[in-house]
């Protein structure tokens, strides 16, 4: 679902709304949808204060017969955004409407009626804001991924036996069901989602918070000068780099990277008692748990055959928590609004 809107101008060449739309930032691209031969594809995103959230897309292709009744123009121009766009990609794909009808007049005709522009909204985000909830999104879907294509157990169990014997022949066989070899491989990729969030969120703070920014007055850091090139052509940030010497992976050097930019103490954040599954944990020691269970699968191929989908389940949910409770801090702390589902 999105925001659809066209323009069909009165008179344009292909090369002049080409030129509208490279002026005004878009970038050649290609598109999924099978938009008719000739038709030459855009994308627009502002990366600066995270100002983007979906971009926008705009696409030039040959009018239909049934668009006839618009305008005898060849060219018409689409732009779209999706509704979880943010209010400047919005702002951008209205500018891009109206600067057209200037210049090449007009009608546009879209989800809003003829002539009618895509409506804002008041917005109350900052680029702290906007980033936090652009990382936290991007591995909460991921999450929500996951759980819906995790296979189920691969062999049928009989009915569960009463006595004890039975059921530990029966706990025997379930632990040969090869769907568990599958859990047990998805587990480095529950840890990488909370090692990348921790990481993602470390660099978007330490490029807007006080405390930061004038640490980085005084760092000082010997930088190769394939580093340097990378920054200079924006393939890496200084935020970036200044994260490459922490190991987001394991909660001490996690919590030492906070503790050292932005005197945060992550481990005392996430010290409180949590429901997960049918019993309640410190999220902290749970978290602990989980990296270590990954370093036992990466580092020396010990296969759990005890863990079940519950159990992984429980370990995406543990993640889940852990971002939630990370980020109400934030929240309080920064004095922004970042909405959780």
């Amino acid at each position: 679902m999105g925001r659809d809107i066209t323009l069909f101008p009165q008179k344009a060449t292909k090369p002049e709304l080409k030129k509208l739309l490279e002026s005004n930032g878009f970038k050649p691209c290609k598109h999924l949808w099978d938009w008719p031969k000739g038709t030459l594809n855009f994308y627009w995103f502002e990366h600066e204060d995270y100002k983007s959230i979906d971009g926008v897309s705009a696409d030039i292709y040959p009018l239909s017969d049934e668009e006839r009744d618009f305008t005898d123009n060849e060219w018409a121009l689409h732009v779209r955004t999706r509704y979880s766009a943010s209010v400047d990609d919005v702002k951008i794909m209205n500018h891009i409407l109206r600067e057209g009808r200037k210049l090449f007049g007009g009608t546009i005709d879209g989800d809003y009626g003829k002539n009618r522009y895509a409506r804002l909204w008041d917005d109350n985000s900052t680029p702290l804001s906007r980033g936090i909830s652009m990382v936290y999104q991007r591995i909460d879907q991921e999450i929500r991924t996951v759980l819906f294509s995790l296979p189920d157990p691969m062999l049928k169990q009989p009915p569960a036996p009463q006595s004890q014997a039975g059921k530990d022949i029966a706990d025997f066989m379930k632990s040969k069901d090869p769907s568990r070899v599958i859990y047990n491989g998805l587990v480095p990729f529950a840890v990488a989602m909370f090692e990348h969030f921790f990481s993602e969120i470390f660099q978007i703070l330490i490029a807007y918070d006080e405390v930061a920014l004038e640490n980085r007055k005084n760092h000082k850091q010997r930088i190769d000068f394939e580093t340097l090139l990378e920054v200079g052509d924006n393939q890496r940030t200084i935020e970036n780099i200044i994260a490459s010497n922490y190991t987001f992976q394991n909660l001490n050097q996690l919590n030492k990277a906070y503790k050292d930019w932005l005197s945060i103490d992550v481990r005392n954040i996430l010290y409180k008692k949590k429901k997960i599954g049918s019993s309640i944990n410190f999220l902290e020691n749970k978290i602990t748990e989980i990296i270590e269970y990954r370093h036992e699968i990466v580092h020396r191929f010990e296969i759990d055959r005890t863990l079940t989908k519950e159990g992984y389940t429980q370990i995406l949910e543990t993640i889940q928590l852990s971002m939630k409770e990370f980020i109400g801090f934030l929240n309080k702390k920064y004095k922004i609004d970042v909405t959780l589902d």
